[in-house]
């Protein structure tokens, strides 16, 4: 299986996928084209970069506990893009798919930077998916961020 159509945890940017049978348990997603996998950071179980000359965007997936409250990330992800806190009655959330599981997609734009966070909340845990970036190279790789989100196979 070609490293453009599959990558999992743990492996190298360069590298193809190991095995063409996943293993179990295993987490799977479909990298779109132009991203690249890094080596993952605390908590991340996957990392990728989106660069486009000078501008550079950042794609990561963590797991957390469960019950994680929406509004709380979500204000953090604000203030990271120097946007003010919103109310729960202010909050925009599209339903979107992860996996085939439920989830919230958010998008956050700030005066420079955008964030599309997607929170799939599961009974024994909440994951994350994230993309932050250069305001253009984020809102033009929106369609990918989705298809990304949608493949990923949640272990």
């Amino acid at each position: 299986m070609p490293a453009e159509i599959s990558e999992r945890r743990g492996t190298k940017p360069t590298q193809p996928a190991v095995s063409e049978t996943p293993k179990s348990g295993e987490l799977q997603y479909k990298t779109p084209a132009g991203w690249t996998v890094k080596a993952n950071g605390p908590m991340r179980l996957a990392s990728l970069d989106i660069i486009d000359g000078e501008q550079k965007c950042d794609v990561s997936l963590i797991r957390l506990g469960p019950d994680q409250p929406v509004l709380e990330n979500v204000n953090r992800w604000r203030g990271q893009i120097k946007l003010a806190p919103t109310t729960e009655g202010e909050l925009q959330l599209k339903p979107i798919q992860c996996g085939g599981h439920d989830a919230q997609l958010v998008q956050l734009v700030g005066e420079a930077e955008t964030i599309f966070g997607v929170i799939v909340p599961q009974p024994d845990a909440t994951w994350f998916v994230k993309l932050q970036g250069p305001n253009a190279l984020a809102l033009r790789e929106l369609e990918k961020f989705v298809a990304f989100t949608e493949s990923i196979e949640l272990p």
